[in-house]
């Protein structure tokens, strides 16, 4: 059996109303009570005063181990980069303090890279460049997540920035939202692969509230994964369909997605 180490992300609990600091034991402990036995964070979530005593407090009660926290920033934008560095300076300190080995999957969409200017192109390699090596500097892992670009501009960042130097955490759902085949994409970059992040969708339309509602052929995956000998990290990100309302309770949604990847991967 596989042993890698399968998380859930809280962004769905945002999507619900859920304050991400005050009610952060009442988040992991749904995911806990899921049967998930890691969990990975928004940056939102260690933005208070007493966020070290709050989070370590949360995971000590529900028995989970913290996989990291996710963070997005435009590190192309050549005008804000000084402001962008600080934040994230401050949010690695930050995640710093609550261990070390941690990953963060920074996410940087906004503008693609059809339109942007040579200059901001070139910025975005650098910055890549110096925010993993101040990652790393930390004991942290910073990690690549696309957020619905293009094959081309995924390219872009990784035939520039070595493996080394940034190791990719891609969103199989938001791979398919910028017409890239996940499939294809893991075989490209196993050697990459330090986190992948799962959602359900259905072939030609949305994403769906939890896993098993979708199309995706999750035993497939599980298969793919042991051929490409991937030892990273899985995280579960529920995030409600375009443009729907809450239906169900969140537990719901995470015990049904917890047991589609129990029956399916055997996890």
């Amino acid at each position: 059996m596989p042993s890698y180490r399968l998380g859930a992300h809280t962004f769905i609990f945002q999507q619900y109303g859920f304050d991400p600091v005050t009610q952060l034991e009442k988040m992991l402990s749904a995911i806990a009570d899921s049967g998930f036995g890691s969990v990975e964070l928004t940056n939102s979530s260690l933005g208070s005063d007493g966020f070290k005593s709050q989070v370590q407090s949360s995971l000590n009660s529900t028995g989970l181990e913290l996989i990291g926290a996710s963070h997005g920033m435009p590190l192309w934008n050549l005008s804000e980069y000084k402001r962008n560095y600080d934040i994230l300076d401050e949010y690695s300190d930050r995640l710093s303090a609550l261990g070390e080995n941690l990953k963060c999957g920074l996410s940087c969409s906004g503008k693609d890279f059809s339109k942007r200017s040579e200059a901001e192109n070139d910025h975005l390699i650098q910055a890549w460049i110096e925010v993993s090596e101040m990652f790393r500097s930390k004991d942290l892992e910073l990690n690549y997540h696309n957020h619905g670009e293009s094959q081309t501009d995924i390219a872009f960042v990784l035939d520039n920035v070595s493996e080394d130097i940034l190791p990719m955490g891609p969103d199989l759902d938001w791979l398919r939202v910028g017409h890239v085949d996940p499939v294809a994409f893991i075989k490209a970059h196993p050697g990459r692969l330090s986190l992948i992040h799962l959602r359900d969708y259905k072939d030609g339309g949305d994403r769906t509230a939890a896993l098993g509602e979708g199309d995706v052929d999750y035993a497939q995956l599980s298969k793919l994964l042991d051929e490409v000998a991937f030892e990273g990290d899985l995280v579960v990100e529920l995030a409600l369909p375009s443009g729907t309302r809450p239906d169900r309770p969140v537990a719901e949604l995470l015990q049904a997605s917890r047991d589609h990847i129990r029956e399916t991967m055997g996890l």
